[in-house]
């Protein structure tokens, strides 16, 4: 759960020349208080009520009914396609960052290693998935301890100064920087569409999320202050910069270490989105939206398979598009996806009469809305801040849902 929430800071240290240190650290803090918590709560409510496979999906069909159920279900499926071909892309800049001189077929093919080997531990099943997000989530995470700790007795610069970058288009950086701060937030709903394969799902998944909620804040704000106050030279970082930053605090040891553990985030997000929503697409063959090929289960493993096989060869094929295009596209149906879940608590408390047991939204009535505006506000702000550069991207996206229910329904009522 961690895994599919955080990854580490590892990837972002571009956005910090963008925007200015101030302000993508003050992104960093306050984004998940008005993004990331609110979708935590509503998942965990939720996951008490209705812990069932395919998760936001089934919720949206059973309290919002069947067009908001296919619109959830179909954002998120491209949401899964967008999201999770960028991890690939990301380990083959870490892999050419270490090779110097690698070819642009080369890359791509170490993408595409990538790709096929964490789909088959997928294949495996829920089991082996898990335990090695387990080992790779520790793996990553001791050495940003280490260059925290390291950066602590050497603090030099206030890393929060400048605010904003000097000379920069604020309002368009603003727009893509937030969509980042929120993408790096947004990862909380998806565990719900695997419930049914966790053990007691109603208890552990809200106590998890709630656990993981300061864990996450901590993994990416700790880390880019530690570089920030004891390295500085923010107007120079790029991707990768925490491998530098390493070896300045630590030697090469800690330098190498870091890079490793970029590597190993991009392999734990993948993984683990790959095992959730590999599962939301089951559940939408199953409810007959999607062929029925796809429900197939594998006869020794008990896992979908053929959706496993179709997810691997679509992410090598869209492992060239560009980051920024797909990080914006991504959070406009990230932020749809979101409102559709929020209506499906409001509409599940009016449906379903309060029995005093399990995760409630904090705050009665008033936590509730607070709950719904906070994040429908600030996807509305991305919107406004994105829509000048990445609009017919974005707005295609959103409208291939209702479009797609249409001609399912045509072909539906035909048969």
């Amino acid at each position: 759960m961690y895994a599919s929430a955080c990854g580490g800071p590892y990837g972002m240290e571009d956005f910090i020349p963008k925007v200015g240190p101030g302000l993508f650290l003050l992104l960093l803090v306050v984004t998940p208080w008005i993004w990331g918590l609110p979708t935590a709560f509503a998942t965990a409510e939720l996951s008490t009520r209705r812990p069932v496979a395919g998760g936001y999906y089934r919720w949206a069909c059973e309290y919002l009914g069947p067009f908001w159920g296919y619109q959830e279900g179909l954002w998120n499926l491209l949401l899964s396609f967008l999201d999770n071909a960028l991890y690939p892309v990301l380990f083959a800049r870490a892999v050419s960052y270490l090779v110097p001189g690698m070819t642009r077929l080369e890359e791509w093919l170490a993408a595409v290693a990538f790709i096929f080997l964490l789909s088959y531990l997928n294949y495996r099943g829920i089991q082996i998935a898990g335990a090695t997000a387990v080992g790779l989530n520790l793996f990553l995470i001791a050495p940003l301890i280490w260059m925290v700790v390291a950066a602590a007795g050497q603090i030099r610069f206030d890393p929060f100064v400048p605010l904003a970058s000097p000379g920069v288009d604020l309002a368009g950086r603003f727009g893509t920087s937030l969509a980042l701060a929120m993408w790096l937030y947004s990862g909380y709903y998806e565990v719900s569409a695997a419930a049914e394969e966790i053990d007691n799902p109603s208890r552990n998944i809200p106590l998890a999320l709630l656990i993981l909620s300061p864990l996450v804040i901590a993994s990416y704000a700790l880390p880019t202050l530690a570089g920030l106050a004891a390295v500085g030279g923010w107007e120079d970082w790029v991707s990768g910069q925490f491998v530098s930053i390493g070896r300045e605090l630590g030697g090469p040891a800690l330098g190498y270490w870091l890079f490793l553990g970029g590597a190993a985030s991009y392999s734990v997000i993948f993984l683990a989105y790959l095992l959730w929503w590999s599962r939301l697409v089951w559940a939408m063959s199953a409810e007959g939206q999607l062929p029925a090929f796809l429900q197939k289960l594998d006869p020794r493993y008990g896992t979908p398979h053929r959706v496993l096989c179709l997810y691997a060869v679509s992410y090598a094929a869209l492992a060239a598009l560009p980051f920024e295009d797909l990080l914006v596209a991504d959070i406009w149906l990230t932020g749809a996806s979101n409102l559709v879940l929020q209506a499906s608590l409001v509409r599940s408390r009016r449906m379903i009469p309060e029995d005093g047991r399990g995760f409630r939204v904090p705050g009665g009535r008033v936590g509730l809305w607070l709950n719904v505006s906070l994040p429908a506000a600030t996807w509305m702000l991305v919107l406004f801040f994105t829509a000048r550069d990445h609009l017919l991207m974005g707005a295609g996206a959103l409208l291939a849902g209702p479009a797609f229910y249409l001609l399912s329904s045509h072909v539906l009522r035909r048969r």
